[in-house]
């Protein structure tokens, strides 16, 4: 699978380690490569955390160039979120709004920007909040408002 996409071929070899797989080479690590994951006609992503153990995202199809970049830096962020360092995650997060602002993971980054900047920032309260209402101003309806709407029995009345 191949995207001719300039944008989407940099970040590729920037961001991600990828597993091409030809199904009809028989090669000796195509059995641990069908293991991992199962080959279909449209294009399948799946994303690993950095110990190759737990898969953080997936999908199968296309997606525009610009959302597929997003998602891979939501990945990353994810990782580096469960491997304790929020502060990068954010980062990541911040590359994936870049890449896709109005993209249909926009909500869902936020909510976990807003967590990992809480935490990173010795629980500063007021950055979770300001990405969490965001979700909900912005994003009412999405399971990450549903989840966000917590932030009203952290309020402080102020």
């Amino acid at each position: 699978m191949t995207y001719p996409d300039p944008d989407f071929n940099g970040a590729i070899d920037e961001l991600v380690a990828p597993l091409r797989v030809n199904v009809a080479d028989r090669h000796e690590d195509f059995r641990d490569a069908t293991v991992m994951t199962r080959i279909s006609f449209s294009p399948r992503f799946r994303f690993f955390s950095s110990d190759q153990k737990r898969l953080l995202r997936e999908w199968t199809g296309w997606m525009p160039t610009a959302e597929l970049i997003a998602e891979m830096h939501v990945a990353r962020a994810i990782d580096l979120h469960d491997r304790k360092d929020p502060l990068a995650a954010v980062e990541e997060y911040d590359r994936a709004l870049e890449a896709a602002p109005e993209g249909p993971a926009v909500a869902e980054i936020l909510y976990r920007r807003g967590m990992a900047a809480f935490l990173g920032n010795k629980f500063d309260i007021e950055l979770l909040k300001m990405d969490w209402q965001a979700v909900l101003e912005n994003h009412p309806g999405t399971r990450w408002a549903l989840h966000a709407s917590v932030l009203e029995d952290a309020s402080d009345g102020s």
